[in-house]
């Protein structure tokens, strides 16, 4: 495996770091991967005790102290392929532009990716779509506020905590920031090459200065928004096989856990110190010699716990609280 480089060709991630404590607590809820692509269909809004999950054309909520399952979405006339839920709002799409928010809206392509931000005190719906937009509603009344015009289809679209940027990947080798006016526009202020390949995924870290994309050709490239010049770019452990494929990237949400996480298209998650990206740890989530597909990944409000989706099962790992909240210490001689 060819080691992943950090800002210089001097300076090598070390992986002999652990986030993530051993013997995840394994759930037994089936998750179900509509497109091979697309793996982004597990969420942790509120509470670490509960996830939310996609399974065949229904969305359910997984209790995992008391093991009970609640239909949140039962038996939709689609099966889902992206998933959101965030300031109060469950928003399920499928391949056929479908949409249920507790309503449906129609006309376009595949909804690859759903978002739910917060703008000046309402909440807007922002859909990554096939046919090269991404559509802007209001919350709670779907009302189409807008619809941003990109040269390729859509795949994941992520506002920043703040509320005042956005950044958009799809099929291209791109990815293109905006900046997000008090009045509620978009406006494109930066477009970047990330690999040679199509980006599935992006996320923005808790302070808002930093965004990630997770590409096709296994990288997570991170940029900071002060600069233009990319701050790092990470490898998965497969990579160039299609299953090295980073599928999904998230940033803890919390505290001072400052991670980054990114899934493999199989049987590998990646944790990522986001202090300094120096440090990385590479965790198998499927048996030796056997592969399974990683449906989504999600951090809990709280950073202290990572679910890992399968299509069989959803696993629980505890983050190592303790040791992302040492900082290195010295001392005058």
């Amino acid at each position: 495996m060819s080691v992943p480089i950090y800002m210089s060709q001097a300076q090598i991630i070390r992986e002999d770091c652990e986030f993530l404590k051993p013997r995840p607590r394994v759930h037994n809820q089936r998750l179900t991967i509509q497109h091979w692509q697309l793996r982004d269909l597990i969420t942790c809004p509120t509470s670490s005790d509960e996830f939310i999950y996609v399974h065949q054309n229904s969305v359910n909520g997984y209790n995992t102290r008391s093991k009970v399952v609640t239909p949140l979405m039962k038996d939709l006339n689609f099966h889902p392929t992206s998933l959101t839920a965030s300031c109060g709002y469950l928003a399920a799409g499928g391949q056929r532009s479908q949409l249920m928010v507790r309503a449906y809206v129609r006309g376009g392509s595949i909804n690859n990716a759903l978002c739910i931000s917060e703008h000046l005190g309402g909440t807007r719906l922002l859909i990554s779509n096939n046919d090269n937009t991404i559509k802007v509603y209001s919350l709670p009344g779907l009302q189409r506020l807008t619809s941003i015009h990109l040269p390729t289809a859509v795949n994941y679209t992520s506002v920043s905590p703040d509320g005042r940027k956005m950044v958009a990947v799809g099929d291209s080798t791109e990815v293109y920031v905006y900046d997000i006016s008090v009045a509620g526009g978009y406006k494109n202020i930066a477009t970047y090459n990330v690999t040679t390949e199509a980006s599935f995924s992006c996320a923005w870290n808790q302070s808002s200065d930093k965004f990630a994309v997770a590409s096709q050709d296994g990288f997570v490239s991170v940029w900071d928004i002060r600069h233009s010049e990319r701050l790092c770019k990470l490898g998965s452990k497969q990579q160039p096989q299609v299953k090295g494929a980073t599928r999904c990237v998230k940033f803890s949400s919390s505290g001072s856990i400052d991670l980054l996480v990114y899934s493999e298209h199989v049987s590998y998650v990646n944790l990522v110190d986001a202090r300094t990206f120096n440090d990385r740890q590479v965790v198998r989530v499927a048996p030796t010699n056997i592969d399974e597909h990683i449906s989504g990944i999600a951090m809990s409000p709280d950073s202290k716990v990572c679910f890992v989706g399968l299509e069989h099962s959803v696993l629980e790992f505890d983050v190592d609280t303790i040791i992302r909240r040492s900082f290195p210490s010295g001392s005058l001689i």
